[in-house]
């Protein structure tokens, strides 16, 4: 009996014990067998894009290899250096105001850009005559006081040679760059003069343009100066001072004649640059034309009045022909590339008006 009891005890001990284990399995997460997930299809290869048709970038570099004070013609990026006068000058990033103290920087600078980048400018640029009068009229007017420059906090400022000293080292000691150049007479100088201001201010792609429009009307007025006869008339730059002052070899008015298709008579003469002359003298260089590049304003038509009235010239083949003109001297003058304009002036004179078709103003 005993013996059936102990075996009955046994049984159900290791029925419980069995069960407890069964519910141990139960509360576990079988492991399911990994299924490999199906490969990706292979892509389809994208159809090859035809070749795009290159647009040439014009880096500058034929143009500004042609001018000394910029250190690497390559470079169109800031920052930019010059060396000017033994002196190297740091351009970080593209100024963001710009100011003149001359009237021809003044000229080329509205050329390339405008008065969201210049804010300053000389008086003679906003005088009612000047050639940029409409474009500078309303801003700033700069002076050669330091503090009034320093005021307008530009970023750069463009001087000529003739800047007072104490004025350059009063703006550089400030921390205003100041790029002083002797703007050029010649017509592969005015290029470089562009260049250079349009490279310095980071309007490179707007100096281009307006390379473009000066080649085109240079080769209007070469082409006309090769084609049409009466090209060898002598021309005579004239002005008076309490003196007759005249223009000869090196002068702005010199290259303004030979372009306009004129032959300067003061060069022809021997004459250097600008100079006073005497009345023998301008009966002896006897000119076909003569031009009084001096303003009506500082005397320019009493001028006239008084050269073709008076008898003893009577003998100066411009005056017996009635080939004085009274022009204008903004043209004939200034140092930028607004002299072509004198230049079309005098061919108009020599040639008469019907061959300027397309010219245009600048």
């Amino acid at each position: 009996m005993k013996i059936i009891f102990l075996l009955l005890t046994l049984g159900i001990f290791l029925f419980a014990c069995g069960g407890q284990n069964q519910n141990n399995h139960t509360n576990q997460i079988p492991k399911l067998p990994s299924t490999p997930l199906p490969a990706e299809p292979a892509s389809k290869a994208m159809p090859a894009l035809p070749a795009s048709t290159a647009i040439p970038v014009n880096n500058f570099e034929d143009e500004l290899s042609k001018i000394s004070y910029i250190s690497d013609p390559k470079n169109i990026s800031w920052p930019r250096v010059l060396e000017i006068n033994g002196k190297y000058i740091y351009i970080d990033e593209k100024p963001n105001k710009i100011a003149t103290i001359s009237l021809g920087h003044d000229e080329v600078l509205f050329g390339i850009t405008d008065k969201s980048q210049i804010v300053a400018t000389t008086s003679f640029a906003q005088d009612p005559n000047s050639n940029i009068y409409s474009k500078a009229q309303g801003l700033p007017i700069i002076t050669s006081d330091p503090e009034n420059i320093i005021a307008l906090n530009p970023d750069i400022v463009f001087a000529d040679p003739y800047a007072s000293v104490d004025l350059i080292d009063a703006l550089e000691d400030f921390g205003i760059i100041v790029i002083q150049t002797q703007l050029s007479n010649s017509i592969e100088g005015r290029y470089n003069d562009l260049w250079l201001m349009a490279y310095a201010t980071g309007n490179l792609n707007n100096a281009e343009i307006l390379a473009e429009d000066i080649e085109n009307k240079i080769n209007i007025l070469t082409s006309l100066s090769n084609q049409v006869e009466n090209s060898n008339k002598t021309v005579l730059a004239l002005s008076w001072w309490d003196a007759y002052w005249t223009a000869g070899i090196g002068s702005t008015e010199d290259s303004v004649i030979n372009l306009g298709g004129g032959i300067n008579a003061a060069s022809k003469a021997g004459i250097q640059s600008n100079t006073t002359i005497d009345k023998e003298q301008l009966m002896s260089i006897n000119p076909d034309i003569i031009v009084i590049t001096q303003s009506p304003e500082w005397g320019g038509e009493d001028f006239y009045q008084q050269l073709i009235g008076d008898t003893s010239l009577n003998s100066i083949t411009a005056i017996s022909n009635s080939e004085v003109y009274l022009v204008n001297s903004n043209w004939w003058t200034t140092l930028s590339y607004w002299n072509i304009k004198g230049s079309q002036e005098l061919a108009k004179i020599i040639y008469g008006e019907d061959n300027f078709e397309g010219f245009g103003d600048f």
